[in-house]
């Protein structure tokens, strides 16, 4: 006998569900970033939105960050296990950053926001956001450090808003531990009214179809990606592939090439199985670079989303068939205290580079070069005497993005596991003692080929006041992005202290602990992306 399934039975109610399931995570976006306060939300929109099932699985999730989507479930699942189904109550909001308990990186906030039928919690209505500043050692929380302490606030599971009242006590230890936190409040404000907003409108469907064929619903949309993903997986020969990359370093120490920061993979493909064995990486290091599983495991689950093409709806059921190896106290799965800032938006990108390195003899129509290989962070902070205030000012650039047979890599672009948008100078120079000199593509910084990697991006920042703290957390210093079936290496990032007498002072990809005195500059130029081909062929 058949398994009564809703998408056979009634495929219309199906889809108009699935689909408005979607457009409600871009709807949460759109509160979100209509309420901000802060330009990295509001304009760059560094947050992700989610619809989840009772057990914390992704249903629908918004058009937003790849490496917070694929790390949703780890941090619901995180927060399950501390607050059991049955001790929620409509109005509840639970808050967690913690990386060892499914988070990405401190500043990345989940809330998950409980949805109810008559009976029980049907699901969740999440969101991930990246608050500008989570306290710790440097403006923007995001330096290089050796201890997760001090990189912020790290926040387990906690019950931060009861039955529609915040708890008073969390919400003032909380926001007494941030800089400008009259801002924070207000993101922190923008962030329940986005979850509020998904629990209403999924609410709405239940009670039009009812608890539980909304449940049937949450169920079969994952199966239907499970489904398309095993129809990707049938196209890539069995077999074993292996590739090793290098990280620049960790802020303490560089690596050249030869160690102690590389990541291997061994990826093995039988039937409808992906294995990612990271047995061989190294040790997890000192400074910052150290990927939580649950990035690494989003990184995975990115890469396949990716190969797949863009058609399959992504929710946990696209995962199924995945299964991620990564030694414990390795860079891709580390142990407390190791710091884990730089894991989440730079060797998160390096790892993608790694995957379809590997990946590429398998399916070479597929394949793509290395890209810039991160987020492309930069942090500053200081006192703005015009004001009367704090500012603190996170932001990430784009680069290039490797070329593929489809074509040249994207200049300019925050690729794979970012998904910012670009954030306008005049943005910053209206709120902050900042002035943006350049920000322009740099000629001949994509690798050459057949089809030539993306260019790089040059950003040079000016302080109009003294002692701006900075940081940097970048990748491709050392290593540049490589070339894909004969196409040749993109250019390597750089970055440069410009002094007031015309002097500069060259700064390694992962630089913090310096200050900016008025008419001093920030220059940072991006890496190319790898070319495609030959250069010397025709494309004809």
């Amino acid at each position: 006998m058949r398994k009564k399934s809703i998408v056979h039975d009634d495929p219309i109610t199906f889809e108009v569900v699935r689909s408005d399931l979607y457009a409600i995570c871009e709807e949460m976006k759109s509160v979100m970033m209509r309420a901000s306060f802060s330009p990295l939300l509001s304009l760059s929109a560094d947050l992700s939105c989610a619809i989840l099932d009772h057990k914390g699985d992704v249903v629908a999730q918004g058009n937003d960050i790849p490496v917070h989507l694929g790390a949703m479930p780890f941090s619901a699942k995180g927060i399950l296990e501390s607050f059991a189904l049955d001790s929620w109550k409509p109005g509840d909001a639970v808050l967690s950053n913690d990386p060892y308990s499914g988070g990405s990186h401190l500043p990345d906030m989940t809330l998950l926001s409980p949805i109810f039928d008559a009976s029980s919690v049907v699901g969740f209505s999440a969101s991930r956001v990246h608050w500008p500043d989570v306290g710790g050692s440097a403006a923007g929380s995001s330096s290089v450090t050796d201890e997760i302490v001090k990189e912020g606030i790290r926040v387990p599971p906690v019950k931060i808003i009861k039955a529609g009242e915040p708890d008073q006590g969390l919400w003032t230890l909380l926001f007494a531990n941030v800089r400008v936190p009259h801002d924070r409040v207000g993101d922190f404000q923008a962030q329940i009214a986005c979850n509020a907003r998904g629990v209403q409108r999924v609410s709405k469907q239940i009670t039009r179809y009812g608890g539980a064929q909304m449940r049937r619903i949450f169920s079969e949309t994952q199966d239907q990606s499970q489904h398309m993903i095993n129809t990707m997986l049938d196209k890539i020969p069995d077999g074993t592939y292996r590739a090793v990359h290098h990280l620049d370093g960790d802020g303490f120490t560089e690596d050249a090439g030869n160690g102690p920061f590389g990541i291997s993979v061994m990826i093995e493909k039988r039937a409808r199985r992906l294995c990612f064995d990271f047995t061989g990486t190294d040790k997890q290091a000192k400074g910052p670079i150290n990927s939580p599983f649950a990035v690494t495991a989003s990184v995975c689950y990115y890469t396949v989303l990716a190969l797949a093409g863009g058609a399959v709806p992504p929710n946990s059921g696209a995962y199924r068939g995945i299964e991620v190896v990564a030694p414990e106290g390795s860079l891709v799965n580390p142990v407390y205290p190791a710091p884990v800032v730089a894991g989440n938006t730079e060797t998160a990108n390096r790892m993608v580079d790694v995957l379809l390195d590997a990946l590429a003899p398998a399916i070479p129509e597929r394949a793509v070069a290395g890209s810039y290989g991160c987020a492309g962070v930069f942090a500053l902070g200081g006192w703005d005497a015009v004001r009367g205030g704090r500012f603190v000012h996170y932001e990430t650039i784009g680069g290039g993005m490797g070329a593929s047979a489809q074509g040249p890599g994207i200049d300019g672009h925050r690729v794979h596991m970012g998904n910012t948008m670009n954030l306008p100078c005049e943005a910053i120079e209206a709120s902050m003692p900042l002035r943006i000199d350049a920000y322009e593509l740099i000629d001949g910084s994509g690798g050459a080929g057949l089809h030539a990697g993306g260019r790089g991006v040059c950003k040079v920042i000016r302080a109009l006041t003294d002692d701006v703290e900075f940081s940097l957390l970048y990748e491709r210093g050392l290593h540049p992005a490589p070339g894909m079936l004969g196409g040749e290496a993109g250019r390597c990032a750089r970055f440069a202290m410009e002094h007031v007498d015309g002097t500069k002072t060259t700064l390694s990809s992962k630089t913090v602990g310096c200050r900016l005195m008025k008419g001093e500059a920030l220059r940072i130029e991006t890496a190319g992306g790898g070319g495609w081909g030959d250069p010397h062929e025709s494309g004809d």
